[in-house]
């Protein structure tokens, strides 16, 4: 028995502990971190300005000297032979192969010399071999080894654009990886707050029911007393009956937008979210911006794309005049190898040192003054884009103001017909408490209370929207997303 009560109590335990951690509470700050660090794009946005931080780190490496080593093996099938093995000549023929001369038969010499002119020649045939061996070149094995350093020394400009467009690659990349949160925050923040709106209907439908429900009770008991007749009793049955259907759709509906917001900051789909809404209230009204700063625009990553652009337009253009320009390269190198040539021909390591200077001047390259004049055609049409945009997004920025504006007015409205409501359904609660209004009345009342608070948080939560977006539109969302 004891056994039993000890597995029960830690059975229950345990569903506790599930229990707790499978209910989160969030707030909007929580959601927009948790979205940051899951969010595919910006894991991808992150790698690709790691690599373009890499590429400019590699570009400025290239103004520094370049060191390098080289080795080589090579076997050979044959030796070099200077000389022929049968060499013929018009005195006579010498071979290598057997170590012999064979006079010519027009020669005079074998008459002139009978006697000796056996030993002239065994003598010729071996001393042209041994020439003949002297003059063979041992190359069966060859090593070559070689260290060299190259250091340009002018290239036109060339080093010092890529080093430019580099750098504007790794700030594009930054820009987009910055342009890339602000969406997912918008996301983030379109999402939560629908969350909100539809929890905080759901109350509010929870709350129409409960009145519904006792009102259905206060009529029964009505009806028994002969104070209410049935027809008020159906009236009551026929609301209830509707808000019922209301709040399951609700419900619906707040499992839905919490599965969409769970998709957003990376949480399995059938986590159990509660979200804090305490904040709704403390954005119900922001501050007008009469207007925004005429440096506001620049601040926008899509403008700082487009200047970036441009600089790497131009870049690109001097990259192409660099194509016009002498090109002056210094290399310092050492050479081993085996055989060596530094003192005859030797079957030896020996090498050598060297230094140089190679200088190349373009004359005529017309196909490199054509691409200099597309590069600056390319560079004119992206300062005309950026012109364009600015004033673009100067419009943008000014619809995003006025839509602030009139949420602000909407929102206004909707906490006087709030205030007024309240009042109203006091009114009619004091009515009906005193017996001096009908159900139908009360009902009424908390009706129009109802649709009087739903479209207050509408309202508020449009307003927040809209304060994002300008935000957004003015370059600062990122600075801000902790408001």
């Amino acid at each position: 028995m004891m056994k039993f009560r000890l597995l029960l109590l830690f059975a229950l335990t345990v569903a506790s502990v599930t229990a707790i951690q499978a209910q989160r509470k969030l707030t909007i700050e929580e959601c927009q971190d948790l979205a940051l660090q899951d969010n595919n794009s910006n894991k991808i946005n992150n790698e690709l300005v790691a690599a373009a931080t890499d590429m400019r780190k590699s570009a400025f490496a290239a103004f520094f000297p370049k060191l390098s080593a080289n080795g080589m093996y090579m076997w050979n099938q044959k030796n070099i032979a200077l000389l022929r093995n049968q060499l013929e000549t018009g005195m006579g023929t010498f071979n290598a192969a057997n170590s012999s001369f064979t006079f010519n038969p027009e020669s005079i010499l074998p008459d002139i010399f009978p006697t000796t002119s056996s030993l002239l020649a065994d003598f010729l045939g071996e001393e042209y071999t041994k020439l003949h061996d002297r003059l063979t070149l041992n190359i069966h094995n060859v090593f070559v080894g070689q260290v060299g350093v190259i250091q340009p020394i002018y290239v036109g400009g060339r080093l010092r654009e890529v080093y430019n467009l580099s750098k504007g690659a790794e700030k594009i990349a930054k820009l987009k990886a910055d342009k890339g949160k602000a969406d997912v925050i918008t996301d983030v923040n379109e999402a939560y707050w629908r969350v909100v709106a539809v929890q905080e209907k759901l109350k509010l439908a929870t709350r129409y029911v409960d009145l519904l429900k006792q009102l259905e009770s206060n009529v029964s008991n009505a009806i028994e007393e002969g104070v209410a007749t049935k027809s008020d009793l159906l009236k009551v049955k026929m609301k209830l009956t509707d808000g019922e259907m209301k709040l399951a759709q609700a419900e619906d509906g707040l499992a839905l937008s919490k599965m969409a917001l769970c998709q957003i900051i990376g949480l399995d789909l059938d986590t159990d979210i509660e979200l804090d809404a305490s904040k709704l209230e403390q954005f119900s009204i922001v501050a007008d911006t009469t207007e925004a700063s005429p440096e506001a625009p620049y601040q926008r990553s899509e403008i700082k794309l487009l200047e970036e652009g441009e600089k790497m337009a131009k870049s690109v253009a001097r990259l192409a005049s660099a194509g016009l320009q002498p090109n002056i390269l210094a290399s310092a190198n050492y050479v081993i190898s085996n055989p060596s040539c530094f003192d005859g021909f030797n079957n030896k390591f020996d090498g050598m040192f060297n230094v140089g200077v190679v200088v190349n001047i373009p004359i005529a390259h017309v196909d490199a003054i054509y691409r200099y004049k597309s590069a600056k055609h390319i560079a004119k049409a992206a300062q005309l884009k950026l012109e364009e945009s600015v004033e673009m997004i100067r419009l943008q920025i000014t619809q995003s103001m006025q839509k602030v504006k009139q949420s602000n007015r909407k929102l206004k409205t909707a906490q006087i017909n709030m205030e007024q409501a309240d009042e109203v359904l006091r009114m009619a609660q004091d009515a009906y408490d005193e017996g001096m209004a009908t159900s139908a009345d009360l009902m009424m009342a908390e009706t129009g209370w109802q649709q009087a608070y739903s479209e207050k948080i509408d309202a508020a939560i449009e307003l927040r929207m809209n304060e994002i977006t300008l935000q957004k539109h003015l370059g600062v969302l990122l600075q801000d997303k902790n408001k």
